[in-house]
């Protein structure tokens, strides 16, 4: 709820103490506007050595995705002016960088480039919640080919269904294959893009 940036600011003052580890702190994009300005502007202030990163999905989601200054309308639904939160970065005068984290090998070597700077920067990783998107447009379709599927002989230590470890992933102990639960899966096909198969498909609706 924003305390994560004014904790990070007094961590990034250690490097005086020779504690050299990266310093980041995670707040989302209602919680920035909200509650972690103030101590985003005390990181510029203080210099910090830290890297705030805002997961900007479109709206209040912890509470059922209200609206907020950056989300284009207002809580009856109407227009309203958009506030970026690249813009207030910019106004502060940190470095501040936007990202879609589905395109995952880029944002992580982004993410690993802005650890190596000093000073207080931002990153964003925009992308809207696929519970928003899905009240707007048909679900993709998600499912794993039976056929590129190699289970463990894939040799990834089942990455799909263990490590990436989303939910709308289970593993079929029959058939020994990795499968979507199409009840739970969004339909955000993020899976589809890590997995070295490439045997999970996605249709669009």
């Amino acid at each position: 709820m924003g305390a994560g940036i004014g904790l990070a600011n007094g961590f990034g003052q250690l490097g005086q103490f020779a504690f050299n580890q990266p310093v980041v702190a995670v707040c989302g994009d209602s919680t920035f506007f909200h509650a972690a300005i103030p101590g985003l502007i005390n990181a510029r202030f203080n210099n910090s050595n830290v890297l705030m990163v805002v997961l900007d999905n479109g709206g209040t989601a912890m509470t059922g995705f209200q609206p907020h200054p950056g989300s284009g309308t207002d809580a009856l639904g109407r227009p309203a002016p958009v506030v970026e939160i690249e813009a207030i970065c910019k106004a502060i005068g940190v470095e501040v960088r936007v990202r879609d984290p589905f395109e995952v090998d880029q944002a992580i070597e982004e993410l690993y480039d802005m650890l190596q700077d000093g000073g207080a920067k931002v990153m964003v990783f925009r992308r809207k919640c696929f519970l928003i998107e899905s009240r707007e447009k048909a679900k993709p379709r998600v499912f794993v080919d039976p056929e590129k599927c190699i289970g463990d002989e894939c040799g990834c230590a089942r990455f799909c269904s263990r490590v990436f470890n989303c939910p709308g992933i289970i593993w079929d102990q029959e058939a020994k294959r990795a499968k979507i639960d199409e009840v739970v899966c969004t339909g955000c096909g993020v899976c589809a893009t890590l997995c070295p198969q490439g045997a999970i498909i996605v249709e669009e609706g």
